[in-house]
């Protein structure tokens, strides 16, 4: 058995509601192992499986019109929280929740939580224990706070790679704040978005880390990526046609402050980003309008330099490096 839950209860009765006979199942990377078991409830209601094997990002990706394509009922994805991303089949989104509780793990690290007022952060498969986190920090007289979900967030306190915004509508108010979940990408942009510092706990290594706004390795690679870019002539601005992806209006505002600069810009309308597909294109460098991870995560993965948004305008001299601004999505970039 898996430490996720998978909701079988509430997956067969959409299937019922819906009456299909076909369901797309949807998965992220850290859940395909668990196949086997998400597959029960479709088998015991009687409906047939087709798992949708491409990469699948969050639910900005949803793959509703691949599914349908394919002749699915209904989509059922799994690993994250509804944005609201318009999807052109019935689809539900299974979070995959953990139910083991991480306060044991926190109060092992309270001594290194150097804060008073302390700002609560997570992802959506801890988010339903940010409560209890709080009355534990409340009895060791430390004062916490739960911000208010981001544009893209579902819940507060719920951090995404693209939305920030919990943590900067509380920041004024806390000392720092405390992360719990996997990996250094989100407390880091917390950090970076905030000014504040972030102590991560992870709640399945039980290790710990404090990462501060100005991560010197991290902040040094970015100034390197940026100075690298600068010397180029030729730039891809890659858009992805996934649905909570496409930011063709910020790709078209990207290209334009471009050619003003005197360098040729090219909108590069890709579904999946592939660094060896894109270096096809003879270009010095690109921009990622696409999931606002890839020029952080995968920069290894390109040939040229590849930018954020906000770091194209580091470049052309509208913006100063310091502070460092994460790229996160906003109405108008669509």
């Amino acid at each position: 058995m898996s430490i996720y839950d998978f909701e079988r209860a509430r997956v067969k009765q959409f299937l019922k509601q819906h009456r299909a006979k076909r369901a797309g199942i949807q998965l992220p990377a850290g859940l395909r192992q668990y196949l086997q078991e998400i597959v029960e409830p479709f088998a015991e209601a009687g409906v047939e499986t087709l798992v949708l094997a491409d990469s699948c990002y969050g639910a900005c990706d949803p793959a509703d019109a691949r599914a349908k394509q394919l002749g699915c009922d209904v989509l059922v994805h799994y690993g994250h929280s509804d944005m609201g991303v318009s999807t052109c089949l019935p689809t539900i989104y299974i979070e995959a929740r953990m139910p083991a509780d991480p306060l044991r793990v926190v109060e092992r690290v309270l001594p290194e939580l150097k804060f008073k007022r302390v700002g609560l952060l997570t992802n959506v498969q801890h988010i339903a224990h940010l409560q209890g986190v709080a009355k534990l920090l409340r009895s060791r007289g430390i004062k916490p706070f739960i911000g208010r979900p981001g544009p893209r967030a579902k819940y507060p306190g719920q951090l995404l790679g693209c939305d920030f915004g919990c943590a900067r509508s509380i920041a004024t108010r806390v000392d720092g704040f405390l992360y719990i979940g996997t990996g250094e990408f989100h407390p880091l942009g917390a950090a970076l978005a905030t000014g504040k510092r972030v102590l991560a706990v992870n709640p399945i290594s039980e290790g710990f880390k404090v990462l501060a706004p100005d991560v010197d390795a991290f902040m040094r690679r970015r100034k390197a990526m940026i100075v690298r870019a600068a010397a180029g002539k030729r730039f891809g601005i890659i858009v992805s046609t996934k649905p909570g992806q496409a930011r063709f209006k910020l790709a078209a505002r990207l290209a334009r402050n471009l050619r003003r600069a005197g360098k040729v810009a090219h909108v590069l309308a890709v579904d999946e980003v592939m660094p060896e597909e894109l270096g096809d294109f003879g270009l010095d460098g690109f921009i990622c309008v696409a999931c606002p991870r890839i020029p952080i995560d995968d920069a290894e993965r390109f040939e040229r330099p590849i930018l954020t948004p906000f770091e194209v305008r580091v470049m052309l001299g509208e913006a100063k490096f310091k502070p460092y601004k994460m790229d996160e999505a906003g109405k108008g970039d669509f």
